[in-house]
């Protein structure tokens, strides 16, 4: 039988040619990647998180860590769009995995807590304060959530360019029209947001 976490055998066809231009600096060929991996990435990760908000923060945590790695990639002569593929499933099984150690990590603490207020529960005093179980289910998000913070603190101009390619889907032209700046700005506004993901996420690039 077939583990359905593996990635599948079949890779779209153009994805090493497409990765090629993308590390040349070609934005649209990321685009073309994105497409073509974003949901096999998404079904992938569901099948190991089976959180679809986790599994639609680790897609993007998985293309924003390729992103910053993406001068790293080296392509396999004999199965080029395949190399491509497994080197993106690997980055998100990664991700995947950090996830879920730091989600049973505070399993474990949550569990441990409850067990020490047991007593204190039995002998009729309150129960475990809601607040402490709030932050311990954010530490179990916190590599989705430094992502967040760190789209967040980017400034207004590249914040709203990373929005628009990257969650909106835009091309570069389409966004230098609505914003009323030459598509060279958006370029190099688009960069700088990547190159400050990757520094927050621990992953700068040489």
């Amino acid at each position: 039988m077939t583990d359905a976490r593996k990635a599948p055998s079949e890779p779209p066809r153009g994805l090493a040619r497409w990765m090629e231009a993308y590390i040349d600096g070609d934005p649209a060929s990321f685009r073309r990647i994105y497409d073509a991996l974003a949901p096999r990435l998404t079904a992938f990760l569901t099948n190991m998180v089976r959180d679809r908000t986790a599994v639609d923060d680790l897609v993007q945590v998985t293309f924003l860590k390729g992103h910053a790695a993406r001068d790293k990639f080296r392509t396999r002569s004999d199965h080029p769009d395949a190399s491509v593929q497994a080197w993106y499933f690997t980055i998100a099984r990664h991700a995947a995995l950090d996830h879920l150690r730091s989600r049973q990590r505070s399993s474990r603490r949550a569990a441990r807590a409850e067990a020490a207020d047991l007593p204190a529960q039995a002998a009729g005093d309150a129960p475990a304060d809601p607040e402490r179980a709030h932050l311990e289910r954010e530490q179990a998000e916190q590599d989705i959530a430094s992502v967040r913070a760190a789209i967040e603190a980017l400034p207004a101009g590249q914040r709203e360019v990373l929005t628009l390619h990257k969650i909106e889907g835009l091309p570069m032209k389409e966004i230098a029209r609505r914003l009323g700046i030459r598509e060279g700005a958006v370029r190099v506004r688009a960069h700088r947001a990547y190159r400050a993901l990757a520094r927050a996420l621990g992953v700068e690039e040489d």
